[in-house]
């Protein structure tokens, strides 16, 4: 009796097939995410068996297909990695914060007089202008005294890489004319003095422009008075600005 008493003193304490249980299912864990560091179908698979079982998941461990395994840190068809996403996002950014910079430096009397507002919306970046200031009215001539100003717009616009959409606005108040049916055509007239400007006189590739007329379908405020359609009939320049070139 006492030579079994010494042999059962001696035995592991009970907890201990517990944290050996324990452990065991830690290690087989770890090794189920390393084998996903490189996640093709045959790894998963050769995986996921005895780790289902282990596990007593049954059939609860989805199944892949060649087609849904992508290398973690690579990216799927027509997707981009997110180390590739996060480098063009800051890229952006900077060519962004660049653009900013050169503009409030080159236009700071016209910004100071709000002669152009710069507008940013996050992803773009709008640069907008009364149509007073840039046409006379019922014209889609630039004036003369704007022509110094739209230069110098143009002269921060050729270091960016993007697209430029130009758009035309006007306000509520109808207009028929001779050569205007609209202010459809007299919007889409000014946006297109614009690109052609920046086309013809600042070198600005025609492929990365857009000229659109919105008429008085967009207004930024009521047009309940003559301050507010003054603040409706404008020229906006948006810029998705995708590079700078410094």
């Amino acid at each position: 009796m006492s030579e079994y008493k010494r042999r059962k003193g001696d035995s592991a304490p009970a907890w201990m097939v517990t944290f050996a249980d324990l452990m065991a299912l830690l290690f087989a864990l770890f090794v189920l995410l390393l084998s996903f560091a490189k996640m093709d179908n045959e790894s998963f698979q050769r995986n996921a068996g005895p780790m289902r079982d282990a596990f007593g998941m049954g059939d609860k461990i989805l199944r892949t297909t060649s087609r849904d395994s992508v290398k973690v840190g690579e990216a799927g068809p027509g997707e981009q990695s997110p180390t590739t996403s996060i480098a063009e996002a800051a890229r952006r950014m900077q060519a962004k914060q660049s653009f900013v910079f050169q503009f409030r430096r080159t236009m700071e009397r016209e910004l100071a007089d709000s002669v152009v507002l710069l507008i940013d919306e996050g992803n773009r970046l709008i640069i907008r202008f009364p149509d007073a200031t840039a046409f006379s009215a019922g014209s889609t001539v630039l004036a003369p005294a704007f022509v110094p100003t739209l230069d110098r717009i143009a002269s921060v616009l050729q270091a960016t890489k993007g697209r430029l959409v130009v758009s035309g606005h006007t306000d509520d108040t109808p207009i028929a004319t001779e050569r205007y049916r609209s202010n459809w055509e007299l919007s889409a007239g000014r946006a297109v003095s614009v690109v052609h400007y920046l086309i013809d006189k600042a070198d600005i590739a025609p492929d990365r422009i857009i000229a659109q007329g919105f008429a008085d379908s967009r207004p930024l405020v009521k047009n309940d008075s003559p301050a507010n359609r003054a603040k409706n009939r404008r020229v906006e320049i948006s810029i998705e600005i995708t590079a700078w070139q410094s």
